[in-house]
Parts: structure tokens; C-alpha cells; sequence
């Protein structure tokens, strides 16, 4: 062999050498590519806007979207899909899906976010074994009664400190504040136990949401106890805060007493009394009750009960503060009919006392 042939072999050899050396110095510096530059995951809302937190309300549709470098190997076309929580919604179930990347180097799929709170990871990756390439997101839900807050405020707009009667007059207005996508959102829907609502044109009690706000104006009721009250999300049904207000007794200020007639002079004779409770401001609450009494005086003055009352169980108030069950009945046979009866009817005030209305019953 030459040594022109002896030197050819070795170079090579040598250049085989150095070139093996040169691609594993490839692959190393391949393998220390940043996910980044690779690929990347963005998460976007139902306005295509990136968002990295959201309420866990089991109905909103978030946007995955893996985009892959366009230099990169056919290998790495295939993109899967994975969520901690929530479902992919081009599957009945699971937690991860795969998807083939378009022209552009991008795949793009939608996921359900899970009726829930806390973090929501989401990964993206492409490649497989040791030559995989991953890139992760976390989204924070929120607990979907912590997105709106709901206040009861007075006629001043500030909050509610006092007693509230149930005067079917007072006028409060409820505020609800919405602290996360309110855009998205976009009204509040209103609904109440008892009461009424004012200045809205639509039966659904539905304000929009207008710099984070709705505001609605409700008037209470005649009915005494707990109104149960809900600012609601108008498109997403499991973002809701309920909050109670206890409405206590609008007592009367006044009485009026008709009864239909004022003499009686035999057992036979029945006197029927209508009651109605009313009040300086407002009206009185429904189911307030009515006290009565019939009594005769001996020659010292002192009260002695006479006679009896029917429809006592259904004396209170209705709705148009009225009682007209009640009717005094004269067959008990402890009435001296030569002396006037008294009636006296009464009934407690927004100060606990007692304030009474009569009338004299005389022979006819």
C-alpha cells in the first residue's frame, strides 16, 4: 500500500471521526433547546383573550392553543393534550387528547372548566420517551360564590345597620359587584322570596353590569322574617351569591274600629267588629296581632269581663291590614243588658306598648 493510499484512509477515518463527533455535539445542543422555542401553550377565554385565572363553574369553555415551531421535524406534529380537571369537549371523558397541528404549526382545542376552585393545570407536548418536549400552564379557578358580591344598602347607599320593617314602603337598593370577568358576564339577574322590584322593564330583573356594577332598587314586603336574595350570573347559572334579609314587625300606630252596630239587649245579639291597624309611615305587617276585650263596671268602677268573642284564632292583620273575623257575642249570661258593654281592642306599637281603641255598646 502507498503512502499516498495509507494517508487517504486515514483522513478518512479521521473525518468519519470528527463528523460522529459533530453530530453528537448536535444532538446534545438539540436536547438543550428550551420548551419555548419549541413549543408553547397559551390558554385564551370565550373573548380570545389569554387569561391566566377564571371561576371553576362548570360551564365556561377555555381555548388551548399549542403552537410548534415551523422548523421542526414531521415527528413533532402530533400535539397531546392534558388537563388536571375539567373535559376536553371533542371527548365524552378524560383528561387528555390529541391533535394533529394544522399547516401553520398550530392545534387548538377546547376544555370545560370543572365546577371548582383551586389550580387547573394544562400541558401541551410533542415527541415522546427522551426526546419530548412539554409546555405547562396553570390557571386558577375561582369558587364561583366569590365572583360577585352582593350589598344591601339603605336610601343613603350605605349598608343596612338597623331594623328593617316589613312595611311593604322601605326601599333598598342591592348592589351587586362583579370581580372577575365581568364582560363576560355581562348582566345580573335579581330574584327575591318576597317583595317587589322597581325600575326595571324585563320580568327577569336583569341589570347590566356597567364598571363592575349592577345596582336594582327593591322594595320589602308586608311579610315578617328571612327574604332570601340572589345576584345571579344572567349566562353562566352557577355563579350566584345568596344573601338573607330578615324583615321585622311594622306594628300599628293607629286603630280604627266599625262596628256594625253599637246596642244590644238580648243573649240573641251579636256585634261584629272590624278592625283596621294602620300606620304614619308605611303599612303594617301581615299576621299582626289583635287583642279584645268586653267588659261591664260595678258600682266601684271595677272591670269585670263579659260576654265572648267568635274568630279570635284569625285575628291579625291580612294584607290590607284588616281583621273582620271577630264578632262579640252576648249568650253567656254574666251581662246586665240595663248597663253599657265596652269594647276595647288593642294591640302593640313599634315601641312595645300597648295602644287600645273602644267603643260602648248600649240597650237598644
Amino acid at each position: 500500500m502507498t503512502i499516498y493510499k495509507q494517508f487517504s484512509i486515514v483522513h478518512s477515518v479521521m473525518i468519519l471521526f470528527l463528523a460522529s463527533l459533530f453530530c453528537i455535539s448536535c444532538d446534545e445542543e438539540q436536547r438543550k433547546v428550551s420548551n419555548d422555542s419549541i413549543i408553547v401553550l397559551d390558554v385564551y377565554d370565550q373573548n380570545n383573550k389569554q387569561i391566566s385565572e377564571l371561576a371553576g363553574d362548570g360551564e365556561t369553555l377555555l381555548k388551548l392553543q399549542a403552537r410548534i415551531a415551523p422548523e421542526a421535524d414531521n415527528k413533532y406534529r402530533k400535539v397531546v393534550f392534558k388537563i388536571s380537571k375539567g373535559q376536553f369537549m371533542s371527548t365524552a371523558s378524560g383528561t387528555q387528547f390529541e391533535k394533529i397541528v394544522d399547516n401553520n404549526g398550530i392545534a387548538e382545542v377546547y376544555v370545560k372548566v370543572p365546577l371548582d376552585s383551586g389550580p387547573l393545570y394544562l400541558s401541551a407536548e410533542i415527541g415522546s420517551d427522551s426526546d419530548k418536549y412539554i409546555s405547562e400552564k396553570q390557571i386558577k379557578l375561582i369558587d364561583p360564590g366569590q365572583i360577585i358580591q352582593l350589598e344591601i344598602l339603605d336610601q343613603n347607599s350605605t349598608p343596612i345597620s338597623g331594623e328593617i320593617k316589613a312595611d311593604a314602603t322601605t326601599i333598598l337598593t342591592l348592589k351587586a359587584t362583579v370581580d372577575l370577568n365581568a364582560d363576560a358576564i355581562g348582566s345580573i339577574k335579581f330574584s327575591a322570596s318576597g317583595g317587589t322590584f322597581l325600575g326595571i322593564n324585563n320580568e327577569s330583573n336583569t341589570v347590566v353590569i356597567k364598571n363592575k356594577v349592577a345596582i336594582i332598587q327593591y322594595k320589602v314586603s308586608k311579610s315578617v322574617g328571612e327574604v332570601y336574595l340572589q345576584a345571579a350570573a344572567s349566562t353562566k347559572s352557577n355563579i350566584f351569591l345568596n344573601k338573607t334579609l330578615l324583615l321585622s314587625r311594622a306594628f300599628a300606630d293607629h286603630l280604627i274600629l266599625e262596628p256594625n252596630t253599637l246596642s244590644v239587649d238580648s243573649a240573641d245579639d251579636q256585634v261584629q267588629v272590624k278592625t283596621y291597624l294602620t300606620r304614619d309611615i308605611g303599612k303594617v305587617s301581615t299576621g299582626t296581632a289583635v287583642y279584645y276585650k268586653a267588659f261591664q263596671a260595678d258600682a266601684n268602677g271595677i272591670e269585670f269581663e263579659v260576654g265572648r268573642f267568635t274568630g279570635l284564632a284569625e285575628a291579625t292583620t291580612n294584607d290590607n291590614g284588616q281583621i273582620t273575623s271577630v264578632s262579640f257575642v252576648s249568650d253567656t249570661g254574666d251581662i246586665d243588658f240595663k248597663k253599657s258593654i265596652i269594647i276595647r281592642v288593642s294591640t302593640k306599637n313599634d315601641k312595645n306598648e300597648m295602644i287600645s281603641q273602644s267603643f260602648t255598646l248600649n240597650k237598644k
